[in-house]
């Protein structure tokens, strides 16, 4: 009695419903399958690879097939996931990682193919409409641009350009870097963030920094050098130029004629003093002033205070007269001699030894012959007795 009332009861609820009770106990309910892509319209150059992320979601667990129609000829689509080609996916709440790549031939005429992408499972199929749009200037470029496209130094000195990779095409891709200069010249490249490194991965769409670093030859002469770096990955390279201006390098040595560092002065008078100041720099020094600094009382003069240019290599002479102090006695003293310029400077330390007056030397010989006469005429005033 109880279960034919339950049976009244459900016919009853199907015949409000417009349901029979036999399909209203047999039915089951559908999954609701779904396929989507986030770009779903995409512009490649011909000979290119178009690459759609597919997501393939489900309520319950799912065994889904994959296929695709409406591929040109030529034209090869491939499923991928989890690092395999695959030809379905378990679908469920969550999306399984997928691409659909697309392989366009080199010989593509440019235009718009319209490509499908299938997926069937638990009693569902579902298409997701998929564009390609083949043109000579959806292929993107790569670039290398330096934030500055010349720099200044002196010789020897390094100099750092900071240049930007770009990579505007559609694949992800690996760059192997060189670097090139003058003979001579240290040139390295390494991206901004891996010291040492050689190569560098730059995404689609992103950007990458690199160091370039030049040293110059320390004799390396005034003017423009041309440095280079290269960008390298299958099928891509780009490079860009960068200019070095040397300014050259100052650098001064100052020395005596003969090279020693001693000389001698007479107590009672002026002494001249031969000196040579050398430009061991690689550009001209200009205005180089002479000037020394003697002990207490002394005067140094020069015959030319102010050299008006010193060639690069090139050496000048400077004549200097020493002048001891009246009060200066017998002995050693230090002078110190300075060549100096805006660019670079010099000094050097000369002994100088002051030997007693010529005046005392003839006045002692006097003395000596006086003495010589005075004897000779004792003994022959007394000689006799």
């Amino acid at each position: 009695m109880r279960s034919t009332r339950i049976l009244v009861a459900l016919a009853v609820l199907a015949a409000v419903l417009g349901v029979s009770p036999a399909l209203a106990q047999e039915t089951p309910v559908a999954q609701e399958l779904t396929v989507t892509a986030p770009y779903p319209r995409v512009a490649v150059e011909a000979g290119d690879q178009a690459s759609f992320n597919l997501s393939v979601t489900s309520p319950q667990p799912t065994d889904v097939a994959l296929s695709a129609s409406g591929l040109p000829e030529g034209w090869v689509g491939t499923f991928r996931g989890g690092g395999f080609e695959v030809d379905g996916v378990t679908a469920g709440p969550t999306a399984p990682e997928l691409t659909f790549d697309v392989t366009v031939p080199p010989e593509t005429a440019d235009g718009t193919y319209e490509l499908i992408v299938t997926a069937a499972g638990g009693g569902s199929t579902v298409q997701l409409p998929l564009q390609v749009r083949v043109s000579a200037q959806a292929g993107g470029e790569v670039t290398l641009t330096p934030d500055f496209p010349g720099l200044r130094s002196p010789a020897g000195e390094a100099v750092t350009f900071s240049v930007e990779l770009r990579n505007d095409t559609p694949t992800d891709l690996q760059f192997e870097l060189e670097s090139s200069g003058p003979a001579g010249w240290e040139v390295t490249a390494q991206p901004a963030t891996e010291a040492q490194a050689a190569t560098i991965a730059v995404d689609s769409g992103s950007t990458a920094m690199i160091n370039v670093e030049a040293t110059s030859p320390p004799r390396a002469e005034s003017g423009q050098y041309t440095i280079a770096v290269q960008a390298t990955a299958p099928e891509t390279e780009v490079q860009a130029e960068m200019i070095v201006e040397i300014v050259g390098s100052f650098s001064l040595e100052l020395t005596t004629v003969d090279q020693r560092l001693s000389t001698e002065v007479s107590a009672d008078g002026s002494s001249e003093l031969q000196l040579v100041v050398t430009n061991t720099g690689t550009a001209p020094v200009q205005g180089v002033q002479m000037s020394a600094t003697p002990p207490s009382g002394w005067e140094v003069s020069f015959a030319e205070p102010v050299i008006a240019e010193i060639a690069a290599g090139d050496s000048v002479s400077a004549i200097a007269t020493v002048t001891p102090s009246d009060q200066a006695i017998a002995g050693d003293y230090v002078i110190t001699f300075s060549a100096v310029s805006e660019e670079a400077n010099s000094e050097v330390d000369i002994r100088t030894t002051v030997n007693p007056s010529t005046l005392w030397g003839f006045v002692g010989v006097a003395l000596i012959a006086l003495t010589l006469a005075g004897l000779a005429w004792v003994f022959r005033r007394f000689g006799r007795r």
